[in-house]
C-alpha cells in the first residue's frame, strides 16, 4: 500500500529542476499542516468549533462568540 502511494505521488509531481521542487515543498507542508489542524476540529473552521462549544456549554464564555464574528458589512 505504501509503495503504491509513493508511486502515485512520484507520477503526479514532476519537477523540471531543483528550484521548482524547492518552491513546491513549503506550499505542500503548509497545506498539510492546515489539514491536520482541521482534522482535529473534525473539518470545521475554528469559528465553527468555537460556536459549537458555546452551544454545548455557554458558561465557559464571557460573551456570545457570534457577536465577534465579522460579517460581510464590516
Amino acid at each position: 500500500m505504501n509503495r503504491t502511494i509513493k508511486d502515485a505521488i512520484v507520477k503526479i509531481y514532476h519537477y523540471d529542476g531543483l528550484e521548482s521542487l524547492k518552491a513546491h515543498v513549503p506550499t505542500f507542508v503548509a497545506t498539510y499542516n492546515v489539514a491536520k489542524h482541521r482534522e482535529v476540529l473534525r473539518w470545521r473552521t475554528p469559528c465553527q468549533a468555537i460556536c459549537r462549544a458555546w452551544t454545548k456549554d455557554p458558561s465557559i464564555f464571557k460573551i456570545d462568540p457570534h457577536q465577534l464574528i465579522r460579517g460581510p458589512n464590516t
